[in-house]
């Protein structure tokens, strides 16, 4: 099922303008967050088709070498906590800290709240989704 919800969600995504995937997934995000208790199916729909514009969005940022803090903290959300992908605290270590390191404020708090350790360097390239 989340297979091909992921794929239909990649489908639909084509049409988003490049400036556009970062704030769809942003808006999801929030709206996911708010259904989790009262429609978990709901909510990770919602956090499925964010997981993949932000990956496009990272990608697209990536390939031009303007690194996003906020969309690698967001991704790093997503790994920590399972929201639409499976959870992964190598990947969220990784996003949590390239957005820390970009000085994104949240993802501060977040690595703080969760005992996370950075590690010294940074190689953006393997942040690539």
């Amino acid at each position: 099922m989340k297979k091909l919800l992921f794929i239909l969600t990649i489908f639909l995504s084509v049409n988003i303008s490049a400036q556009n995937l970062y704030f769809a997934a942003f808006k999801n995000i929030n709206k996911a967050k708010r259904l989790l208790k009262t429609d978990p199916q709901q909510a990770d729909r919602l956090f499925i088709e964010a997981y993949s514009y932000l990956k496009q969005y990272v990608n697209k940022t990536l390939k031009n070498n303007k690194p996003s803090a906020n969309s690698f903290r967001l991704l790093g959300e997503m790994y920590l906590n399972g929201w639409g992908v499976e959870k992964d605290m190598s990947k969220a270590t990784k996003l949590l800290c390239a957005a820390k390191k970009l000085g994104n404020m949240k993802a501060n708090n977040i690595i703080k709240k969760n005992n996370i350790t950075c590690p010294e360097k940074i190689d953006y390239k393997e942040l690539k989704q």
